[in-house]
């Protein structure tokens, strides 16, 4: 039995890709799959990244990849959207590679362990994060079980016997600079161009009621330190500088730790290091001399979650933030020359009619004024989010049960103060201010690259 693993990237909507590389816009397979690909090549694995969003490749084609490499096993990351057709997949793969046994992990997985084990075409199930669990699992498979068994894995879900087990969480990694820089040649790194993703943190403090980021990468907020990012972005310019636009950070919020954000920007400044960068952020832990010096450091864009033009509304989804103070530092942060970037959702358990239609207006107002760019979707709630689970109690009419409707872009809940049509008139009106990504390439005078 050979050492290699197949990590297989699938798209959200089909196993095709139809759509082309954007080589601008820039080609960003998953830093999951990519991290767990690292981390087993430094053990001594030979990972072998299929990213079936860019790989032109038919299910016949990719299972007969398969059976040439034949992997010790496959890692398949797996979405809510997608949950429904990678089952499809491993079906067709059991039926046509014999023996190949198969591992989901991912956002669904994590939220849903139970749904997914229960298959009868998936083996393993990896909860949360994955480096030290996929590797002890190689690790049970390749010497059937001589040196670990699964029983002893933290954070994996089984069959033994007709049964499915699910083993206790593992502890959450509390130093991310112990893990290796992602090795991005894993995937098609000659498609590389334009923005590289990099991420500098895991796990969120936030309550908020629609998402599950505590739920998937736990509620402590730990981070890598700046001379790691700092390392990171050296090498990912070193390799890519004739391509390369921008880093996108992709942090729900790396400005959190402000003495982090200022030491990583000392070494911006410290070694004169050229680089256009993108983050996310908080209005609440965002203010002016931040934005001042983020400018002078090489940031072109931050974006804030505002979510709704109704104070009422965000202060019932544990939000935490003023409107009125996110409108100044949206007002700050456009004039340091930072584009922002804003995404609003429709259809919350508290909305009305009433309260999406002043999100729309704040949508107009700031796109308007601040030439914003604006994203809009609809709320969805997640399967494993405090917003699914308590749907009855919050009023929820949760409408589909097909996971191939949990895009964003469905409308899928109704409650007594709306209907799925209210909330299309009020995305139709919003929808002219959707969209417009030129914002940056205008500052910028066009797409320039670091050289």
């Amino acid at each position: 039995m050979n050492n290699k693993i197949i990590l297989l990237h699938l798209p959200i909507m089909n196993y095709i890709q139809k759509d082309f590389i954007n080589e601008e816009g820039g080609y960003n397979p998953s830093l999951g799959i990519m991290a767990l690909g690292t981390y087993l090549e430094l053990n001594g694995y030979e990972p072998i990244v299929i990213d079936m969003c860019y790989e032109r490749m038919k299910v016949r084609e990719l299972i007969e990849k398969i059976q040439g490499i034949d992997p010790l096993f496959i890692g398949i990351s797996v979405y809510t959207e997608n949950f429904n057709q990678a089952i499809k997949l491993t079906q067709q793969l059991k039926s046509n590679i014999k023996g190949i046994k198969i591992a989901l992990g991912g956002p669904h997985p994590t939220l849903q362990p139970m749904e997914c084990i229960e298959k009868d075409t998936v083996d393993f199930v990896i909860m949360r994060e994955g480096e030290s669990i996929i590797l002890e699992l190689a690790e049970a498979i390749r010497t059937g079980e001589r040196l670990i068994k699964y029983e002893d894995i933290r954070g994996l879900v089984f069959k033994r016997g007709g049964r499915s087990i699910k083993n206790k969480y593992k502890h959450f990694i509390s130093d991310l600079d112990l893990l290796p820089i992602i090795k991005r040649e894993l995937a098609d790194a000659a498609r590389y161009g334009g923005y590289i993703n990099i991420s500098t943190s895991r796990g969120c403090p936030g309550r908020c009621i629609y998402c599950s980021a505590t739920t998937l990468s736990g509620a402590s907020y730990r981070v890598r330190s700046e001379y790691s990012i700092y390392l990171e972005m050296l090498l990912i310019k070193n390799i890519w500088s004739e391509k390369l636009f921008k880093i996108y950070i992709v942090d729900d919020t790396f400005t959190a730790i402000p003495e982090r954000l200022n030491n990583f920007m000392d070494l911006i400044e410290r070694f004169d290091f050229k680089i256009n960068w993108q983050c996310e952020s908080r209005i609440d832990v965002m203010n002016e001399l931040l934005l001042e010096r983020m400018h002078k450091s090489g940031c072109i864009a931050v974006q804030y979650g505002i979510e709704s033009g109704s104070q009422e509304v965000l202060d019932k989804l544990r939000k935490g933030i003023n409107l009125d103070r996110a409108i100044e530092i949206i007002d700050a942060t456009y004039k340091n020359n930072i584009i922002p970037c804003l995404s609003f959702m429709l259809g919350h358990y508290c909305d009305t009619k009433e309260t999406m239609w002043q999100t729309a207006y704040l949508i107009k107002q700031l796109f308007e004024k601040y030439k914003a760019e604006i994203a809009v979707s609809y709320n969805t709630p997640f399967p494993g989010t405090f917003q699914y689970i308590k749907s009855k109690e919050l009023g929820m009419n949760i409408l589909t049960n097909s996971y191939e409707k949990y895009t964003l872009l469905d409308p899928i809940v109704e409650t007594k103060n709306f209907t799925v049509d209210d909330q299309r008139e009020v995305f139709y009106f919003c929808s002219k201010y959707v969209g417009h990504y030129d914002a940056i390439e205008k500052q910028m005078g066009g797409w320039t690259y670091v050289s």
